[in-house]
């Protein structure tokens, strides 16, 4: 597993400069439920904090609000609800071991002041996130754990947290030399197996690190090491660790000789070739880069796996088919035999009667004139029998060149099957995938990629808006469809309805500054001209205009958009125009 407990050690500090002081707005979880994204808001910063339950890729790491192709993967969920609202005060790693704690506060209806602990356990397929209140009380967590799953430990809603069980390794950063040496002394197996085993969150990057420090063979037996490099040992140890507990790091992520991700180390490995590390300013860059490559790599090998196999299909087709091609050619190829069998039939119709089942003739278009057998219909004669072979050479000699032709079609398209088997063959970064797909697609072995349509919610609008000399909003439908939305969705029960009267026009909405205020005389003038301005008779110099509260505006049942029947109305003359107009 990459994440560590000394990665984890190193990347609190981080969470915390990010994430101390601001309130949990949201929770979001993936499709399958092993991804949370925590909402995060504080005054002047805004991140999500990422959650991956997934065994290979277990992680937590910090990602920007708006980051592409993030948020809208995941979905609302109901999960740790009650964390939501609560602001983080404290983020701690549990005991130096592979767990984060992020302890919130939250007001509750009372005012009073509720203690909730967020506990990310990142143990690998065991991942879980596990919301406490109080005495350790479990309130919900990811993965749910009872009897059937576990006989020592149970992770339910309303039961006890119990800490992680002891995996029996030491914490580095509070062994004492004494206990060091012991530990040492007492494994037969190499020094740097030793330091893996023995102490949490040393990888065997970082033991080797140690080791080398040291000037010790790397294979040498931890208890054959004499006092002297025991003691070196011990010196390595304590610096490097030093160094971890001090902050005093280099991040960076170590690459493979293939140039693909192997491990994330806090520290710089003199040891591993400079083209095989590559420097970030933090922990949180390196992760995320480190799985970004990682997951970009699955997928590519996860796709040459999918179209080898599209090959070995197409492969197996086209070797079918080239065989019943090859049956068919030679069915094809008996045209002339039809056409000899024809002629020699018309040469001798007068001595074959009708009713045999074959007949033996002299092939004179040999020149050895051999006797061939010529088989027959018996229901028909020498004629009829000559004109169905005769039929057979035509149709046979016709498909003979149809044949030539998807026999030659075939052999091309297993040659390029067997050239594109090649390049997927080849070492990974080597094939072009893309051009791959395309030869495939030409060949039909691959369908062509359907384009996205993007359904696009459609967002109601409020047509034109005008302002009083008050500053009241006037609200204008441009059409049926606005006028619709404007009266019965939009519009508040208070809110002032205006319709020139008895004549077409838009439905107009008078909303006050203030809701507490009752609308002036003027205001409601300034929305009445406002009204017959847009309405059929905005020529007349006298407009005639009914206005009453929208809650005393409805549809009528199976009306067409923009109708509206109208209750406790006013009138209003005005002139038509436009606010300051």
């Amino acid at each position: 597993m990459v994440i560590n407990s000394t990665l984890i050690f190193c990347l609190i500090p981080e969470l915390k400069r990010i994430f101390l002081g601001t309130k949990i707005a949201g929770i979001h979880a993936s499709p399958d439920q092993k991804e949370l994204l925590f909402h995060l808001r504080g005054r002047d910063r805004v991140a999500d904090l990422y959650f991956s339950a997934h065994s290979e890729d277990c992680r937590i790491e910090v990602r920007d609000e708006d980051e592409e192709g993030g948020r809208e993967y995941f979905q609302k969920t109901n999960l740790f609800r009650s964390v939501v609202g609560g602001h983080v005060q404290h983020m701690s790693q549990v005991d130096f071991d592979r767990v984060i704690k992020i302890s919130c506060e939250k007001k509750t209806q009372f005012g009073a002041g509720e203690s909730l602990d967020l506990i990310f356990e990142l143990t690998g397929r065991y991942s879980n996130v596990i919301l406490v209140k109080g005495s350790q009380r479990i309130v919900d967590c990811l993965r749910k754990i009872d009897t059937t799953r576990s006989s020592f430990r149970h992770i339910l809603p309303g039961g006890t947290y119990l800490p992680l069980p002891s995996s029996g390794k030491r914490n580095p950063q509070s062994i004492r030399k004494e206990k060091f040496v012991e530990l040492i002394r007492a494994s037969r197996a190499a020094a740097r197996e030793r330091l893996v085993s023995g102490f949490m969150g040393v990888d065997r990057l970082l033991a080797d690190k140690i080791v080398i420090q040291a000037d010790l063979d790397s294979e040498s037996r931890a208890s054959d090491l004499t006092k002297d490099e025991i003691e070196r040992l011990w010196e390595a140890f304590s610096k490097t660790l030093g160094n971890i507990s001090g902050h005093d790091l280099s991040i960076q992520l170590i690459l493979d000789a293939d140039g693909y991700p192997e491990a994330i180390s806090c520290l710089d490995l003199p040891f591993v070739p400079d083209h095989q590390k590559i420097a970030f300013d933090s922990l949180n860059s390196a992760i995320r880069a480190f799985f970004s490559l990682k997951l970009e790599r699955e997928k590519r090998e996860k796709e040459i796996r999918s179209l080898t196999r599209i090959v070995q299909r197409g492969l197996k087709r086209l070797r079918h088919r080239a065989g019943k091609i090859e049956d068919d050619r030679a069915q094809a190829q008996r045209s002339e035999e039809y056409k000899r069998f024809g002629e020699l039939l018309m040469l001798n119709k007068a001595n074959i009667k009708k009713g045999q089942s074959s007949v033996r003739l002299t092939d004179v278009f040999d020149p050895e004139s051999p006797e061939i057998e010529v088989p027959l219909d018996l229901k028909r004669t020498a004629t009829r029998n000559a004109q169905v072979y005769f039929k057979k050479y035509k149709k046979a000699r016709d498909a003979l060149s149809i044949i030539e032709k998807r026999r030659s079609e075939t052999e091309d398209q297993v040659a390029q099957l067997e050239q594109i088997r090649e390049q997927l063959d080849l070492p990974d970064e080597n094939a072009d995938l893309e051009a791959i797909r395309r030869s495939l697609t030409q060949l039909g072995f691959l369908r062509e990629p359907k384009p996205r349509v993007t359904r696009r919610k459609r967002k109601e609008t409020l047509g034109r808006i005008f302002l009083a000399k008050s500053g009241a909003e006037i609200l204008v439908g441009r059409n049926n469809k606005e006028n619709d939305y404007l009266t019965f969705k939009f519009a508040r029960p208070d809110d002032m309805w205006f319709h020139a009267q008895d004549v077409p026009g838009s439905h107009v909405l008078l909303r006050k500054k203030q809701k507490k205020t009752e609308l002036s005389q003027p205001e409601i003038r300034e929305a009445a001209q406002v009204a017959a301005h847009f309405s059929k008779a905005r020529g007349e110099k006298k407009v005639a205009v009914v206005y009453t509260k929208a809650k005393y505006v409805r549809k009528p049942k199976k009306g067409k958009p923009g109708l509206a029947l109208v209750e406790r109305e006013k009138n209003i003359v005005v002139e038509p125009g436009l606010p300051g107009g």
